[in-house]
């Protein structure tokens, strides 16, 4: 199930339809304050969200999205500007899709962000102390829990299932994300692998789980059991 936030009716109709056309199920609100006012508002496979909306933006939206669910989350807006997407990337959404858009393009993106998203639930790896559980989507060390966010617990899974190679920010910041916006969005990945580190316990002079590569991205180290 999809769910869409967009205020603007024509817009909202055109959605619904190409994504009804290439057989999702989709559900459709005008708001945040909607969206939330539904019971089953945690429970879609994907949101797609407006950022420019009355009453609650879309970064607002996400934000409490993600206390509730860890489903990925697309932006669709008019605004283009590099910033604006580097806002929405740091908050944590998955893809960034600019009006007008192609409706090839369009679905082509959102199946690449629906395919991650289940390769994740297919997953569980464990590597001595750390355990990543792709059913509820957490992380455990030493058997206690890691609070992650979807895009931190995602960065993991990526990171580990691709154990001993040597990856560059843009091959992270291509496959986890799902774009290339330059250098200004490389700048993600690291504040990502920061924030991990940080909940895994790991130190970037002594690493147990991630290592930097200078000059060129990371690499996760730990062998599996």
């Amino acid at each position: 199930m999809i769910y869409l936030v967009e205020d603007e009716k024509p817009i909202r109709e055109l959605v619904v339809a190409t994504l009804e056309a290439a057989d999702h199920n989709v559900k459709a609100f005008e708001s945040g304050p909607a969206l939330f006012a539904y019971n089953d508002f945690a429970k879609a496979d994907l949101y797609l969200l407006d950022v420019m909306l009355p009453e609650m933006d879309g970064y607002k939206i996400l934000e409490k999205l993600k206390k509730s669910t860890g489903a990925p989350v697309i932006f669709l807006t008019a605004k283009s500007e590099v910033t604006d997407k580097a806002t929405g990337l740091h908050l944590g959404a998955d893809d960034y899709i600019t009006k007008p858009f192609s409706v090839l393009e369009f679905l082509a993106r959102v199946k690449t962000v629906l395919r991650r998203f289940e390769k994740l639930n297919a997953k569980v790896m464990e590597f001595e102390n750390l355990r990543i559980d792709s059913d509820s989507k957490a992380a455990f060390v030493a058997g206690q829990p890691v609070k992650l966010t979807y895009k931190e617990f995602e960065l993991l899974t990526y990171l580990a299932s691709n154990k001993n190679k040597v990856l560059s920010r843009d091959q992270i910041l291509s496959s986890v994300w799902g774009v290339e916006f330059g250098e200004v969005n490389t700048r993600t990945v690291d504040i990502h692998i920061k924030t991990l580190r940080q909940k895994l316990g790991d130190v970037a002079e002594n690493p147990q789980f991630i290592e930097t590569v200078r000059g060129y991205g990371y690499k996760f180290i730990h062998e599996a059991v």
